[in-house]
């Protein structure tokens, strides 16, 4: 397997320059297992850990390997162990809140608690697919918050509709999620039927990487066996009491596809929580962004005010109550994350 299939470019060959004076290697990271990485090396996979002197200056989540990216390394031992020294600069990166393992509540509908980091999902993304199940569970809302997390990423989004043939009502679907992503490639499939799964090979081509995301049971695994062609990822039925889709991916790891495409293949969410700036909104909201600019008041909330030019578009119903809410919402998080990453970074900086 040559490097350019598995996404090395010229970027990182410049990067890599300096390294690979002083006789060191290059690897793409597949997997993380506690401490240990599972590094891609030419066709090759080889287990590696960090030197103590990365350990030492790594102080965030984000500081750590994750997968996807291109790191730097040593064998040393006999050839045995491999040694990380450095991560190559990201091109990009998905990446979110750290979830919270306890004491979370909520105030004004937002999430509290947690350590105010970002968790680096995975690196060095080309596109990213936002798998949505037309089955039990299909909320709008979701997507929007997924769409604003893959802006902020620098990555190209596109929405999967799954599960078409347990569905009556496709082009109801569709329609909403046209609403809120107008400008974003939308594809209906069934990975389960073999449905208009040609439309992957566009973007799985050789050493471009795709992002796979979703809720639990959309069915991103059965996407995944699909284009893998094995039955390389553990597929769990939705649960017939409730609905709700069941963990299958536990990890996210790189997948190497025969065609030169590659996948991550993500765990499946239930507490999607925000990260970046206000202005990603921008992007993920560019409907409501661009109707601010005719309000009346450049500091209009758009609530009462009079010559608001959100509040004309609801009493004309061009734009729905529900999506200027979710916006607001989603305003609110990102505000309230910022502050507290600023007082974060304060607290970080005097130690």
């Amino acid at each position: 397997m040559e490097p350019h299939s598995q996404g090395w470019n010229a970027n990182f060959e410049e990067y890599f320059k300096p390294f690979k004076q002083k006789g060191l290697n290059a690897g793409r990271v597949t997997s993380k297992k506690k401490d240990s990485y599972l590094v891609k090396v030419e066709g090759k996979s080889i287990i590696a850990k960090i030197t103590g002197k990365f350990m030492y200056n790594a102080q965030l989540n984000k500081d750590f390997p994750a997968v996807g990216d291109w790191v730097v390394y040593e064998i040393k031992e006999n050839n045995k162990h491999a040694f990380i020294h450095a991560i190559l600069p990201r091109e990009n990166a998905y990446v979110r809140k750290l979830p919270i393992s306890g004491g979370r509540k909520f105030k004004k509908g937002i999430i509290e608690g947690g350590k105010t980091e970002e968790q680096v999902i995975a690196s060095n993304i080309n596109t990213a697919f936002i798998v949505i199940g037309l089955d039990y569970n299909f909320e709008i809302r979701r997507v929007e918050r997924f769409l604003t997390l893959v802006y902020n990423s620098e990555i190209k989004p596109v929405i999967i509709l799954n599960k078409i043939d347990l569905c009556f009502s496709v082009d109801e679907y569709l329609h909403q999620v046209k609403e809120i992503a107008d400008k974003v490639p939308i594809y209906s499939v069934s990975a389960e039927k073999n449905i208009n799964m040609d439309v992957f090979l566009k973007y799985l081509l050789c050493g471009e990487t795709v992002i796979v995301l979703g809720s639990s049971g959309v069915g991103k695994s059965t996407i995944t066996n699909f284009l893998v062609g094995d039955e390389k990822q553990k597929i769990q039925s939705i649960s017939q009491s409730t609905g709700k889709g069941k963990h299958t991916t536990t990890n996210s790891e790189l997948i190497f596809l025969k065609t030169g495409g590659i996948i991550v293949d993500t765990p499946g969410v239930r507490e999607l929580q925000l990260w970046g700036e206000e202005e990603i909104l921008d992007q993920s909201f560019e409907e409501i962004k661009l109707l601010s600019y005719e309000c009346k008041f450049r500091n209009c909330q758009h609530r009462e005010e009079p010559g608001c030019a959100i509040q004309k578009a609801i009493n004309d119903k061009s734009l729905s109550q529900s999506r200027v809410s979710s916006y607001k919402k989603q305003l609110a998080e990102l505000q309230s994350l910022n502050t507290k990453r600023r007082d974060f970074e304060k607290k970080l900086n005097k130690k």
